[in-house]
């Protein structure tokens, strides 16, 4: 018996061991990643009110031009690329009011690979949220798959949009009201958020848990009017970019 006591103390100190490991392995699987935030279902759609403002500089003075619309997304039918990955096919559309009927706009498409969630929005690839999210994640370049570079054309004028863009996650779970519709569980992002003296470069992004993305705000503006200038709002100097914003009115998620 005395021979057996050692064994016993042994084979319970190691199963005690075990079921500890066990549990610490569980809690730390445990893990809210917030794929809920990214929500891909055939048939969903989401419906937003958008507003954009466009600034064009015309001899010594800018024409701002604003307009006014609704954007109607659709997820259509998914499908495998080449590498496996379930991707989500995003039908576009838009109107200038709700008495107007819809026009097809453009197709996006939508997916999460691995521990990305990513869009293709008119052929530019984002990496919109990384997993798991929230404001304890590094943040990361979601434009790694666009030259930051690259010259776009608003209203005739030549513009840098995706420069010195760093998304982070400013909050998670947080509420959110909106349009008349509370959201228990919202994630913020914001994009981009840089500006010098003749730069402006702002985007966020507002998702709502099981329902995706329901606000966005980018703001997009150069000037060359420093001194005379000086005080003055971006939206009072700017000479050409744009200001857009969208923010959700219906959805069926």
């Amino acid at each position: 018996m005395r021979r057996l006591f050692p064994f016993l103390l042994v084979l319970v100190s190691s199963l005690m061991f075990w079921f500890t490991s066990c549990e610490e392995v569980t809690t730390q699987l445990d893990i809210d990643f917030g794929y809920e935030y990214f929500p891909q279902e055939t048939g969903k759609f989401i419906i937003y009110e958008a507003d954009s403002v466009i600034y064009d500089q015309s001899g010594n003075s800018t024409v701002i031009d604003t307009i006014s619309f609704q954007v109607l997304e659709r997820f259509m039918e998914s499908f495998e690329d080449n590498s496996g990955q379930t991707v989500y096919r995003i039908e576009r559309y838009e109107r200038p009011t709700e008495n107007d009927s819809w026009r097809p706009k453009d197709v996006w498409t939508s997916q999460i690979n691995d521990l990305k969630a990513e869009r293709v929005e008119e052929n530019l690839r984002f990496i919109k949220l990384i997993f798991p999210a929230g404001p304890e994640t590094d943040p990361w370049n979601g434009n790694v798959f666009l030259d930051e570079t690259t010259v776009i054309p608003i209203a005739g004028e030549s513009v840098v949009v995706f420069k010195n863009w760093l998304y982070e996650y400013v909050s998670k779970d947080e509420p959110y009201d909106i349009n008349g519709m509370s959201f228990d569980s919202t994630l913020n992002v914001l994009q981009a958020n840089e500006e010098n003296l003749i730069e402006l470069r702002y985007s966020q992004e507002i998702y709502a848990k099981g329902v995706g993305l329901i606000y966005k705000e980018m703001k997009i503006l150069d000037t060359q009017c420093i001194s005379l200038c000086e005080g003055q709002a971006w939206e009072q100097k700017a000479e050409k970019g744009f200001t857009f914003t969208m923010r959700v009115i219906e959805h069926n998620w």
